[in-house]
């Protein structure tokens, strides 16, 4: 697992990981990209019934298939809303969706990154790259004022980030409670991370601010390394 990835990772679903993933895109020439799904260890799921969205589908609901599958199928891929979908409107090509069940995980993914060329960027959405040790990658953490719950993927990615966006709240710097919480489950203090990126409040409706060119700029350049 050679190819360096940009991982954008999220406490929980909802919180702005593909919209992220395809501005870089568009600003990354060549861009490929990855979708990571893996499945629930928990028994029950942790995106439904969190809150008014809870009906949506999840696919880490879906049915598992033996161990994992890496989805090139066009027609699967370009399924409206898909983040996939978005990616490749973005203009990532290829772009693959590794479904993976946590025990085959590590494996999985070193099969999903063979597909890749090594020598273009890659875009990777979803926080299970970042459990892998040894696995290379930038990581970029972005924490909204509310989510869906914590993960526990995440607290990994919280552990190596390399970018932490946060989200103002009504034009305020307010360090989210979820985040504190995640920082003392993980024993660490806020002076252990990486200085913090502050994005305005509904970002992912609006042309990029200056924190979030300044960010893509910086990706954009490290890539071209």
């Amino acid at each position: 697992m050679d190819l360096q990835a940009i991982i954008i990772a999220a406490p929980s679903a909802n919180c702005g990981k593909t919209e992220l993933a395809c501005r870089l895109i568009r600003a990354l020439p060549g861009a490929q990209a990855l979708k990571i799904t893996r499945f629930h260890r928990e028994s029950h799921c942790p995106v439904h019934g969190i809150d008014e969205h809870g009906d949506d589908n999840c696919d880490g609901c879906a049915p598992v298939p033996a161990g994992f599958e890496i989805v090139d199928d066009d027609a699967t891929l370009r399924t409206p809303g898909k983040d996939s979908d978005r990616m490749i409107k973005a203009g990532a090509s290829p772009v693959l969706w590794l479904r993976a069940a946590p025990h085959v995980f590590e494996y999985a993914l070193r099969a999903a990154m063979m597909r890749f060329d090594p020598s273009r960027p890659l875009v990777l959405e979803g926080n299970s790259a970042a459990t892998i040790i040894g696995f290379k990658g930038r990581v970029v953490l972005l924490w909204p004022q509310k989510t869906r719950g914590v993960k526990t993927s995440v607290l990994p990615a919280l552990r190596r980030v390399d970018h932490l966006v946060l989200v103002e709240s009504m034009g305020r710097k307010v360090i989210p409670n979820t985040l504190k919480s995640a920082l003392s489950r993980n024993e660490m203090k806020q002076n252990d991370l990486p200085e913090l990126l502050w994005l305005p409040e509904n970002w992912w409706r609006q042309e990029p601010s200056e924190p979030e060119k300044a960010l893509i700029a910086g990706l954009v350049e490290v890539s071209g390394r």
